[in-house]
């Protein structure tokens, strides 16, 4: 007695298995096992391809994620810290879907044209949705989407610091890297006003072991220095 499933699955089989065959991930197992040797290493290869696909879709949102004035940026992780010999290439790179032109930007230009505001807005909205999503621009970072250089970009990352009163979460400020770190003095400045080290990690947005080891370094600075008058005198 012929068994009706079977029949079914082998036909379903034979019209729809080569689509199989069509998919992404066959199609880079295939070029693995034709081009690159990996004809007797097949589970090798399914592996590496799954990886790759990983990494593609980690990288690459898909495109219902992105609205119109959306871009997506590959930025470095806020958790990577700075090592020695680090660079770009060897750290760790996290996907980010930033607002480059918003419906406010719009109604501003639509408004009187001015596009000066503009640029401070984008720069920290930029900065601030980054940081959202678990990752920091560089000053390099934010001249290759805005346009400006690193100098213009810092004096308007640091007017805007002074203006508010908070550090913008860049790679430079959150990591500890770039000549443009004021946190460590604004730390000191406002731990001789009475504040401690709490309230210091919110007024300026900063992890409170970086702060506590701000105020720890002056305070063995005052030691020495105290040390060294004595023996002065």
């Amino acid at each position: 007695m012929t068994d009706k499933g079977l029949v079914k699955r082998e036909h379903a089989k034979k019209i729809y298995g080569p689509l199989q065959g069509r998919t992404l991930r066959n199609v880079l197992i295939k070029k693995l096992i034709d081009g690159y040797g990996y004809s007797d290493k097949l589970e090798i290869a399914k592996r590496l391809v799954d990886d790759f696909l990983d990494t593609v879709d980690r990288f690459s949102p898909s495109v219902d994620w992105v609205k119109p004035g959306q871009l997506v940026w590959i930025a470095r992780s806020k958790g990577d810290k700075q090592g020695y010999g680090k660079n770009s290439a060897n750290t760790e790179a996290k996907r980010a879907v930033l607002s480059l032109v918003t419906e406010e930007d719009l109604e501003i230009l639509a408004k009187d044209g001015k596009v000066e505001p503009i640029k401070d807005k984008r720069m920290v909205r930029l900065i601030n949705e980054a940081k959202q999503q678990g990752m920091v621009l560089s000053l390099a970072d934010l001249t290759a989407i805005m346009l400006l250089s690193t100098a213009t970009l810092s004096k308007r990352t640091r007017k805007c610091q002074k203006e508010t009163g908070k550090l913008l979460p860049t790679a430079g400020n959150v990591l500890d890297i770039g000549r443009g770190i004021t946190h460590k003095r604004d730390a000191v400045e406002l731990y001789a006003k009475g504040y401690n080290s709490l309230e210091i990690a919110r007024m300026i947005d900063h992890e409170l072991k970086n702060v506590e080891t701000y105020i720890e370094d002056m305070e063995r600075v005052k030691i020495i220095a105290s040390k060294d008058k004595q023996t002065i005198s």
